[in-house]
């Protein structure tokens, strides 16, 4: 089946929706951090988050791909997560209000360490393919980080921001000190920067793993939203 055209670029199939609506939300999120409440950007991401957990195992649904097709979907996977975990994410931050110099070097920081990492695995994933027969497994490469059989990522991937960011936020806006809330939040990216580039090994998923993380995150936001609106008396605008 035909998947390109001759008139436009690019790949225009279902196994690649995820990794476009991922973007869709990310560019929504940036929007409503800024001109509405950063509570919609933290939504955003999150749901940025859920649609890049399955967007591989949407990819990897379509048979007989070609090999033109599977590293399109490397490459796009891996550019929507710089938009919606390197640059979505400081937009949060600056709809907080984060607007002096030493968080505009927090968050330079944090997306820079977000595209070195997200770069320096797509080389080792391309030496990965040019040293084994391409196959389909190779279409979540960006996400898997290594070639195809690894089961383990090394560092944090930037898709955990979707994960972690949220709760972070919530925690840090139950305090009605605005200084208290940018120090936590700015600790929060540094340290997530830190995450990526350090070497350690984080498990990886399969989507059993994937609904139970959504699960739990979901459970663990309303939690927190709960507290932070009836507890601390903060509105969830």
């Amino acid at each position: 089946m035909k998947t390109s055209s001759s008139k436009v670029v690019g790949y225009w199939h279902y196994g690649v929706i995820l990794t476009y609506l991922s973007v869709i939300s990310a560019i929504a999120g940036m929007f409503l951090s800024v001109a509405v409440s950063p509570m919609w950007g933290v939504v955003c991401l999150f749901v940025s988050g859920i649609c890049d957990s399955f967007d591989g195992i949407v990819a990897r649904s379509r048979k007989n791909r070609t090999d033109d097709e599977n590293a399109f979907g490397c490459q796009i996977d891996s550019l929507s997560d710089i938009i919606a975990f390197g640059i979505a994410p400081v937009m949060i931050g600056w709809g907080m209000g984060m607007h002096r110099w030493y968080y505009i070097v927090v968050f330079g920081l944090f997306v820079m360490c977000a595209l070195i990492r997200l770069a320096h695995f797509n080389v080792k994933a391309d030496k990965a393919a040019k040293a084994v027969t391409v196959s389909a497994e190779l279409a979540e490469c960006a996400a898997a980080d290594t070639a195809p059989k690894k089961r383990a990522y090394e560092g944090l991937p930037v898709t955990n921001v979707a994960v972690g960011l949220p709760v972070f936020f919530l925690v840090a806006t139950m305090f009605h000190n605005v200084l208290i809330t940018h120090i936590i939040m700015a600790v929060a990216y540094f340290g997530f920067s830190l995450l990526f580039v350090l070497r350690f090994r984080v498990p990886k998923l399969g989507w059993r793993g994937i609904v139970i993380t959504i699960t739990v995150e979901v459970a663990l936001v309303i939690a927190l939203a709960l507290v932070r609106t009836l507890v601390c008396g903060v509105p969830l605008a």
